[in-house]
């Protein structure tokens, strides 16, 4: 069984955050808190914690981690190609 590193499941994370605080700002959406940025942001930064802290338990759960913050990186760059294109004044 193969090992993950905990650095490498946070900084996916991490990238996973960045991203969605940026879509957050580009939206500006009249309810900020009920949407999948916001979501998002909050679930990488629990994610991060949760891996510090039961990332050396068992080695099935690096992978369980690593592909949860895959995932959520290809979501994350799903919405942002899906952002409206930016204004050549802007």
């Amino acid at each position: 069984m193969v090992y993950i590193p905990a650095w490498i499941s946070n900084v996916l994370l991490l990238i996973t955050c960045y991203l969605a605080g940026f879509q957050h700002v580009k939206l500006r959406r009249p309810n900020p808190i009920k949407n999948i940025q916001f979501f998002m942001m909050a679930f990488s930064l629990a994610m991060i914690l949760v891996i510090a802290l039961y990332n050396r338990v068992n080695p099935w759960l690096s992978w369980a981690f690593f592909a949860v913050a895959v995932c959520s990186l290809g979501l994350m760059i799903r919405q942002h190609r899906m952002l409206p294109p930016m204004r050549p004044y802007e």
